[in-house]
This record gives C-alpha cells, sequence and structure tokens, in this order.
C-alpha cells in the first residue's frame, strides 16, 4: 500500500510555495478572465463566441503550463527565490506540448464520461494519473509530444524517481482531480460562468502546486541520478582502453568525477565524437552542479566546442549556469561562444537580452566589440526593450564600440 507521509511534506511545501506572490495571484487571474471571454463571448454570435471561448481557453491553459512548467524546473534546479523564476528558460514550445497533452487527457476523459458513466471516468482518471507524471517531466525537459507519449520514457522518469515518489505524485494528481469533480457537483445549479470561474481557480492552482511538488522530487533525486544502482558494486567498471564499453557504464551507472574525467578523455582519444557530445552533457552538468568543479567545466566544455563548434547543452537553466561561470572566471572569448551557442539553440528564451548584453561584454573585455557578431547582438539589443540595468549596461556597451572610431 502506497503510504504518502514524505509525499505529504512535499505537497505542503509546493503549496506554500504556490501560496507566495507571484504565483498566488494567477489562480484568481484565470478565474476573472474566464468571466471576462464568457461575457464576450455572449455578446457575439454563436459561431465567434464559441471561437473566442476555445482559442481564448488555449491561451489561457498555455500560460498556466509555461509559468507551471516554469516553477517545476525552479524547484528542480534547487531556486527557492520567486525572483529566479525570470531567470528559468523553458525549452522552446514546451507550455504549447503541454496544454495540448493535458487537453487531450481532458477529452479523453470527456469521452470516456460519456460512453461509461462516473465509473468509467474514475477508472480512466486513475490510468492518466498514472501516466501523466511522466509524460509531463518528458515534456518540461524540452522532448517532443510522442516521447511523452512513449512508455518507455514514463518508465524512465518512474526509475528516477522511485515507485514510491512517482506513485505519490500520480496519487495527488488523482486527488486534486477528485476536487475538481465534487466542486463541479457542488456547482452545478450555480451560473455557468461563476462555475467555471471557480473550477478554473481551482484547477490552476492545483497544477501549480503539483508542478512544484514535482520540482521537489526531481530535485531530490538528483544526486541519486548521478549514482549508480544497488547493484553498481558487482559490476566491473570497463577499462578505459574500452571507450564504448565505459561509455554504456557511465551513462547507465553514473560515477565519481574522476570516471567521468577518464571517460571523456578515452572517447577524445578514440576519436568517438557523437559519443563525447552525448556523454558531455551529463559531465558538465556533473561538473558544475555535483561536483562543483568549475574550471574542469570550463575546460571540457572548451574540448567539445572543438569537436563541434554548435555545442550547447540541452538544459537552458545549466547552459546560462555555464555561461556565467565561464564569466565569473574570466574566459570572455569562451563566454562570447556559449553565448552564440545559447541564443542558436534557444531563440525565444526570456533572457535573451541579457545573454547578447553578456556576449557583447564578453567581447569588449577582449577588445573585439567592433567584430560582426558584435555588432548584430548590439542592433538587436538596441530594438528590445530592456529595463533599466539592462539599458544602462547597453549605453556603456556603445560607449565603448564609439571609442575606436573617433580616434
Amino acid at each position: 500500500m502506497l503510504t504518502l507521509s514524505s509525499s505529504d511534506n512535499g505537497s505542503m511545501a509546493a503549496w506554500r510555495w504556490v501560496l507566495r506572490a507571484p504565483w498566488r495571484y494567477l489562480p484568481p487571474a484565470l478565474a476573472v478572465a474566464v468571466v471576462v471571454v464568457e461575457l464576450l463571448a455572449a455578446l457575439l454570435p454563436g459561431f465567434l463566441g464559441g471561437l473566442l471561448i476555445l482559442s481564448s481557453m488555449f491561451a489561457l491553459w498555455a500560460l498556466l503550463f509555461t509559468l507551471a512548467s516554469r516553477l517545476l524546473l525552479l524547484r528542480a534546479a534547487g531556486g527557492r527565490g520567486t525572483r529566479q523564476a525570470a531567470a528559468v528558460d523553458l525549452p522552446p514550445g514546451v507550455a504549447v506540448r503541454h496544454t495540448i497533452l493535458w487537453i487531450l487527457a481532458s477529452l479523453l476523459l470527456a469521452l470516456v464520461h460519456s460512453a461509461g458513466g462516473l465509473a468509467g471516468l474514475l477508472l480512466a482518471g486513475a490510468v492518466l494519473a498514472l501516466l501523466l507524471p511522466g509524460a509531463t517531466m518528458v515534456i518540461t525537459s524540452g522532448k517532443d509530444l510522442s516521447d511523452a507519449l512513449y512508455p518507455a520514457e514514463w518508465l524512465a522518469c518512474l526509475r528516477r524517481l522511485g515507485p514510491r515518489d512517482y506513485l505519490a505524485l500520480s496519487a495527488w494528481l488523482f486527488a486534486y482531480a477528485l476536487v475538481y469533480l465534487v466542486l463541479a457537483g457542488l456547482l452545478d445549479s450555480a451560473p455557468a460562468s461563476l462555475r467555471n470561474a471557480l473550477q478554473m481557480a481551482w484547477w490552476s492552482g492545483a497544477m501549480l502546486a503539483w508542478f512544484a511538488h514535482a520540482g521537489l522530487s526531481l530535485h531530490a533525486h538528483r544526486a541519486e541520478d548521478e549514482e549508480g544502482g544497488p547493484g553498481d558494486q558487482e559490476v566491473a567498471i570497463p577499462s578505459p582502453a574500452d571507450p564504448v564499453a565505459l561509455f554504456e557504464y557511465v551513462m547507465r551507472r553514473g560515477g565519481d568525477a574522476a570516471l567521468h574525467r577518464k571517460l571523456a578523455r578515452s572517447l577524445e582519444s578514440a576519436g568517438e565524437d557523437r559519443r563525447a557530445l552525448t556523454h558531455g552533457q551529463v559531465h558538465i552538468q556533473a561538473l558544475l552542479l555535483t561536483f562543483e568543479r568549475p574550471t574542469e567545466a570550463l575546460e571540457q566544455a572548451d574540448r567539445l566546442l572543438a569537436l563541434d563548434p554548435d555545442f550547447s547543452l540541452d538544459d537552458p537553466v545549466v547552459m546560462r549556469h555555464l555561461i556565467q561561470t565561464a564569466g565569473r572566471l574570466g574566459t570572455p572569448d569562451l563566454v562570447a561562444r556559449l553565448c552564440r551557442n545559447y541564443l542558436a539553440r534557444f531563440p525565444g528564451s526570456l533572457v535573451a537580452a541579457d545573454i547578447r548584453l553578456t556576449a557583447c561584454e564578453a567581447l569588449a573585455d577582449a577588445d573585439r566589440l567592433d567584430t560582426e557578431p558584435a555588432r548584430d547582438w548590439l542592433d538587436a539589443l538596441a530594438d528590445h526593450d530592456l529595463d533599466a540595468a539592462q539599458a544602462e549596461r547597453l549605453h556603456r556597451l556603445e560607449q565603448a564600440a564609439a571609442r575606436p572610431r573617433n580616434r
């Protein structure tokens, strides 16, 4: 029988987070938006009113899942300050894919309810509650919707969290859905706009709490992800002379900093560029976040850029952390290259302006502000809506760029 004692703590911590600003303002804001949309739709002809409701609901759900995904990634990275949420980068299209996933789940439940009644609805809800945690995390990691519907990906998430914590997330999701159904029954005779607004307020708050809970669970298991499984001591570690076998071992079971370093050098010597780039994704993140070896992380990033000039980490949060680390350790050329690849990998990032400023500042430190990339970034920044601090940074860069031409 599943026990939820540890999950209780995770769920309560998630709700405490959601009840803090700015997250607490989202559920009532979405509820008001629902009322406004329905009032406007009532003033339009039937087809146009229905189209307005459909498009508006999709937009509201997209907003909800954008913020929920941001909250999940923030908590998974160990962030505690709400101001850090603005610095969390989402993989492109993640909100749209989440919206589609959860709309498909809702439509499936509606179809089952119409065909099988309440019993069918509860059974289908229980099954979806088992599948949606894995599918949601797959999408949040930047993978496609098709990957989120692939059972092997769900099982990978279950192994990552462990059955107890994964099933706890499923149980809380099912509980939140049951509260939604009870609320719908209690409000059955209420005006439609009020009923829909209250249901939206509850569901958006529950989603934020559930996504935060998922992020907390991921953060708690991060160290376990990078360590080996229970039987690691029973399996012989392959020799660096067999880089492919060692690669399979490390990618499946993890290892300490020394083992990762041996694998990186072994793959490099053997010319296994593709595997070296794949391992680099794990290696650099481990060096930054687990082993706390920033200098070694930058050295490894430099080697991978030599293999592939377009190399970028798949996780935008860790990629930005790598850029900031390069800046702190005084490697402006590496900062500029990493910023260039970040912008190419995540063109729609909410912090793209800050990345461009960082890249230009690095080139200024290297006396290369008159290069074509720097001019392109400065032109893009001139057309961007910057805050006061960013505008001041841009002004200093423009002054620095003008000095050589005035001599």
